[in-house]
């Protein structure tokens, strides 16, 4: 009888066990896909809003020749347009428009970011050589010294590059 008993418990645990992390798991998977899209919009919000701290100008031709080393210059200046030269600024080049596809390859983007050099003056130089012809999108981030690395998404510009 006693054997009878636990085999009757295990099987109602069991069965109770899968029902629950059934249920779980589709609740789970709803809120994995909710939580995606909100960081999806929150990551657009953020990517389309003016830069909180910094300002960041283009001083050089935004058009690049296929093949050919392209030297794109910015101007990083802090809100009351004083050059900043302690200043991390880094950036990811990127085909196409900026948030085109809003694939998960975004979730690599820090593996393929590149600093730009910084030679003065609140200038910086960004060296670039397109592949193809068409549009570029380079997403531009500044990293005030003292500030987080999560910073630099208060401080992003899209800057946009024709290849010819």
């Amino acid at each position: 009888m006693k054997i009878f008993i636990i085999v009757l418990v295990t099987i109602i645990v069991s069965t109770g066990g899968a029902f629950y992390l059934s249920a779980y798991s589709e609740s789970s998977q709803s809120m994995i896909t909710h939580s995606m899209g909100g960081m999806m919009d929150m990551c657009k919000s953020m990517m389309n809003s003016i830069p909180q701290d910094v300002i960041i100008k283009t001083t050089s031709s935004q058009i690049a020749k296929i093949g050919e080393e392209s030297k794109i210059m910015l101007l990083v200046t802090d809100k009351k347009d004083n050059p900043l030269d302690n200043v991390d600024v880094i950036l990811h080049i990127e085909k196409g428009a900026p948030m085109a596809s809003m694939d998960m390859s975004m979730m690599d983007m820090m593996g393929r970011m590149i600093q730009a050099e910084n030679i003065g003056s609140g200038q910086y130089q960004v060296k670039f050589t397109p592949t193809e012809k068409g549009y570029y999108t380079m997403h531009t981030h500044a990293i005030l010294q003292g500030k987080s690395m999560m910073s630099m998404m208060n401080n992003h510009m899209d800057i946009g590059i024709i290849a010819k």
